[in-house]
């Protein structure tokens, strides 16, 4: 019995000092928590972009086009941190008006062609951001963001 005592008061000093050099319980600082987002500022009608630690979101509150034209200018891009290639789909209620080619970091869009033109008017739209791999195109987390179309 005494033995019996004996193993089992060696197994938990031994456990016990496991548990005390690993950290179970400590108050240590969790060295695997996630990066919080950080922001920085955007132009005028442009959203912060979000850095998620590896891929630069840029946001948009709104963007701006002429009414009754599928030509339009944009602002879009990829920021020229990112080690991606964007894919955009622009939509309303569901109907997508344009998806741009692979953009590479630091690129712009410029000119975008519309599936079809619009009327006047503020517009609720989505903007998917799909994101690929530069080596092979693999495809990576992505995003979507509600904005507003302002057509004049």
């Amino acid at each position: 019995m005494h033995k019996l005592n004996r193993v089992f008061a060696a197994f938990l000093a031994a456990a016990l000092s496991a548990c005390i050099l690993s950290g179970c319980g400590g108050t240590a600082e969790n060295s695997s928590a996630e990066q919080p987002a950080t922001t920085t500022t955007a132009p005028a009608g442009q959203s912060a972009v979000q850095d998620s630690g590896n891929i630069n979101i840029p946001g948009f509150e709104s963007l701006e086009f002429k009414a009754g034209e599928t030509k339009q200018t944009s602002r879009l891009h990829n920021p020229a941190e990112n080690s991606c290639y964007f894919r955009m789909t622009l939509t309303i209620d569901g109907e997508a008006i344009w998806q741009s080619d692979d953009i590479a970091p630091g690129e712009q869009v410029g000119e975008m062609e519309l599936t079809r033109a619009l009327d006047a008017g503020e517009y609720a739209a989505k903007l998917k951001y799909e994101c690929f791999t530069m080596q092979d195109k693999t495809p990576l987390n992505g995003a979507e963001i509600d904005l507003a179309i302002n057509v004049k």
